[in-house]
């Protein structure tokens, strides 16, 4: 790890961790096209789920398949997949294409990652249509448990219409 990933992993350890319940903060990145999302304004009534990744990342590796398979399922739900690309050393957007991920790419998101309290990757939060986190992973929790843990929480979100 370089030394400028570790500063700025270090950096982050004083935030406060976005939790179950709390309101998910803000925020605006720039997206793989060159163009820039404003998170409340693209989510507004829609159920959230946010990727904070590297490409260097094995868990993050691990784990898009089977967020892959989630967004496949939801395609035609009002659901969006961010991934949230941090502490980054490669290249995030031919590597997505490589694997044919469809998740919204946005690229430098450190200072987000910051707000949310994401101390490494991978950080996964689904965020409901009120901007409420239904649910945080846990570190270490496996990737078929987080799949279902996110199936559930989008589920649980689509059926409280």
């Amino acid at each position: 790890m370089s030394l400028l990933i570790f500063l700025v992993c270090f950096a982050a350890l004083d935030a406060r961790a976005v939790e179950v319940g709390d309101s998910a903060p803000d925020w605006t990145l720039a997206d793989a096209s060159g163009g820039k999302l404003d998170y409340f304004q693209d989510a507004r009534g829609k159920v959230s789920v946010l990727l904070f990744w590297a490409t260097w990342c094995p868990f993050c590796r691990s784990l898009m398949p089977h967020l892959q398979e989630a967004a496949n399922f939801y395609r035609d739900a009002p659901v969006r997949f961010y991934a949230l690309n941090v502490w980054e050393e490669n290249d995030p957007v031919r590597y997505m294409k490589d694997r044919g991920y469809t998740f919204r790419l946005l690229l430098s998101a450190e200072a987000v990652a910051a707000k949310y309290g994401v101390k490494g990757t991978p950080g996964l939060f689904v965020i409901g249509k009120d901007h409420r986190v239904l649910y945080k992973r846990s570190p270490g929790t496996d990737d078929f448990e987080v799949e279902l843990l996110v199936n559930e929480a989008i589920h649980g979100a689509l059926a409280a219409d």
